[in-house]
Order: structure tokens, then sequence, then C-alpha cells
């Protein structure tokens, strides 16, 4: 699942928002930003649940600890891809597309393909192998 669109085409990258040439991108990352925020958070309420377990009613301990499994879930399955050049240093540009971590890093290693193909003395990956 990804929020928004992503095309790889012959020399260039283009999201729903913007068009990256292939050439001009030095590194692809997908990173996972809510994860430890997510597992503090849920720790946090683990914590809180074993702290005061005496005190709360079942359906208040089942609550936070739906709550904090569904935190941790989220945050660990929540992800951003990146696109790093020297042209978009310091541009929040580089900030691609959001999408669940395993999702984007299947396209990541589609945009790694496709900008190898994309440099200039690149050779086509048929025929490429260990016996060639």
């Amino acid at each position: 699942m990804i929020f928004g669109s992503i095309q790889i085409e012959e020399a260039a990258l283009i999201t729903h928002r913007d068009s990256y040439r292939l050439s001009d991108i030095s590194v692809v990352s997908v990173r996972r930003p809510f994860m430890a925020p997510a597992f503090m958070i849920g720790g946090g309420l683990s914590g809180f649940g074993h702290m005061f377990a005496d005190l709360l009613y079942p359906g208040e301990l089942l609550g936070l600890v739906i709550g904090g499994l569904s935190l941790v879930a989220a945050g660990s399955m929540a992800g951003q891809l990146k696109l790093l050049s020297r042209d978009l240093r310091g541009s929040e540009l580089i900030d691609a597309l959001w999408g669940s971590y395993s999702h984007l890093n299947r396209i990541r290693s589609q945009i790694v393909a496709a900008i190898r193909l994309s440099r200039p003395g690149a050779e086509s990956p048929v025929g490429m192998g260990a016996g060639s």
C-alpha cells in the first residue's frame, strides 16, 4: 500500500507530486520514522497497565493491550521512501512517498535497478550471470 503513486520510466521517476531524473538520484532510502515512538508509547501503555492492573477493569486492561499492540504494529509497518541527491540537499522534495515498509522496499529495489540501467555504459541485465 502506498499513499500516492509512483512510476519508473526509462530515465525518470514520477511520483504523484514530483518527477526526478534517475541520473541525478544518488541514494534511495526506505525508513521507519514512527517505529521508535510507537515502541515507546506501546511500552508505556503496557507498563501503565501492569502497574495499575489491580485498579483497572478488564475492559480497560484489554483496551491498553490492544492499543499498545496496534501502535507497535502500525509503527513497524509504516515507511517513508526518500530520494537523495546533491541537487535536493536541504529540500523538502526528498520525502517522496509514504506507505507500507515492505512495499516501499520492493519499489526501492526497482528504482536502484532503473538507476543502474540509466547510467552511461550500463549493460542490459540479460546474459549477465555467474557463467558469462
